[in-house]
């Protein structure tokens, strides 16, 4: 079935045509993303540099706090990737993500192509292979630009190997739900003595979680009515004074102790983004008819996606019935406590099980007027043949297969297969 719709973002299919030009049944989807997996908001606390400091200061305190996970940004600069792979490694096997942040940490828009390919592309596969040896089986998707420098043609290497790059800002920029970022430029806010405050980082996890009045925020920066993502950009994780860029251990651990508080999302950027990413496809997926339910198939945006990105997503019952079954790879899924269900994403597909009737009555009912829509019959051929007044196929008509397709402003377009 080929499902057309006016434009790549539109959330209801106007039309459906299967190969023999037959009208089927095809609508948008009643099954949404949970914003930010279920959380106010989201935070991915990020570390450059494959520095000892992290592995020593750092692994106590996540071990410590089950919520929380982080992405360590690696480099070979001054041989700290071999030097400190098993720590790193052991990171990783506890549930950090491990990102790539070059051979080289030079300025990638001074470099060739030849040594954006060694710099950015192979080196993700060596970091794979070091980690390897130490027990850690590494899937690289996650870049962090040196010095924040990039450009287009930059992004565009970093884009072969990479589903996501972070670059940096001091301003602490945030993502929204529903608006979809440049994934090879994401903005973070960065960590430095002389720079960020302990309180203005907490403060921007208060932000992140939309606790505050923000009514009289400054008009020239984004509005801020919702919770959002925030990315920290993090280096040395030490009390050292010289080192502007260190942050204290105590100074880390409040920070993540008041993500945890906000109930915010504590992920690694690569875990956010593909959740996000995968938001941005799931949501604009059909539904067609099957025979025993309804199917409904996405693709996936990235080769570079984690092998595995769950989902949580909630049946809209205004659509559909509260006893409406999901199955996905052959398994039912049970709902979660809170009435969500857990799907895999990377499985690119999941059938709804009409047990309760997928299709517009219920919206019929609840407008209580049945008469703002208007209703179409076709032959079995797709051929209009005339308006008419509900799902009912005219007497008049000879016994057969017939479709009705039912339209008003501001409600799904249904098209449904009725037998006279």
């Amino acid at each position: 079935m080929y499902c057309k719709t006016k434009n790549k973002s539109s959330k209801i299919a106007l039309a459906c045509v299967f190969a023999f030009g037959l009208i089927g049944y095809c609508t948008a989807a009643p099954v949404k993303t949970v914003p930010w997996n279920g959380h106010v908001g989201a935070v991915s606390f990020t570390f450059d540099d494959a520095l000892e400091t992290q592995v020593l200061n750092l692994k106590p305190l996540l071990d410590a706090m089950p919520d929380v996970h982080v992405t360590f940004f690696l480099t070979a600069f001054q041989d700290r990737l071999n030097e400190n792979a098993a720590g790193f490694a052991a990171l990783a096997i506890a549930g950090h993500e491990i990102g790539n942040h070059t051979i080289s940490h030079w300025h990638l828009p001074q470099e060739t192509d030849e040594e954006l390919e060694e710099d950015v592309v192979k080196f993700a596969d060596t970091i794979e292979a070091t980690l390897a040896k130490h027990g850690a089986d590494v899937q690289v998707i996650s870049f962090a630009t040196p010095f924040c420098e990039n450009d287009d043609h930059v992004k565009t290497i970093i884009e072969k190997r990479h589903l996501i790059n972070r670059d940096c800002t001091y301003d602490g920029a945030r993502t929204k739900w529903n608006e979809e970022p440049d994934w090879m430029s994401m903005p973070a806010k960065i960590w430095s003595r002389s720079g960020a405050t302990v309180n203005e980082m907490l403060n921007a996890l208060d932000t992140a979680a939309f606790i505050g009045n923000y009514a009289n925020a400054n008009p020239l920066e984004p509005q801020i009515t919702e919770g959002t993502w925030l990315i920290v950009l993090q280096h040395d994780v030490s009390e050292r004074l010289i080192d502007n860029y260190a942050i204290n251990p105590d100074d880390i651990k409040a920070l993540f102790e008041r993500a945890v508080r906000n109930k915010l999302w504590v992920a690694p950027i690569g875990t956010v983004g593909a959740y996000q990413r995968a938001h941005f496809v799931f949501d604009n997926a059909l539904m067609t008819k099957t025979d025993d339910g309804y199917s409904v198939k996405w693709k996936i945006p990235n080769e570079r996606m984690p092998k595995s990105v769950p989902l949580r997503v909630r049946i809209d019952t205004t659509r559909v019935s509260s006893k409406t079954i999901i199955e996905q790879d052959g398994k039912v899924l049970t709902p979660e406590s809170d009435g969500s269900y857990i799907i895999e994403f990377m499985s690119k597909s999941l059938i709804l099980k009409n047990t309760g009737e997928v299709s517009i009555p219920k919206a019929i009912k609840a407008t209580q007027n049945k008469q703002a829509y208007k209703y179409t019959l076709f032959d079995i051929k797709g051929h209009k043949l005339e308006k008419i007044n509900d799902f009912a196929v005219p007497e008049r008509y000879p016994k057969g297969v017939y479709f009705i397709r039912a339209e008003a402003n501001g409600m799904p377009t249904i098209t449904r297969k009725v037998a006279r």
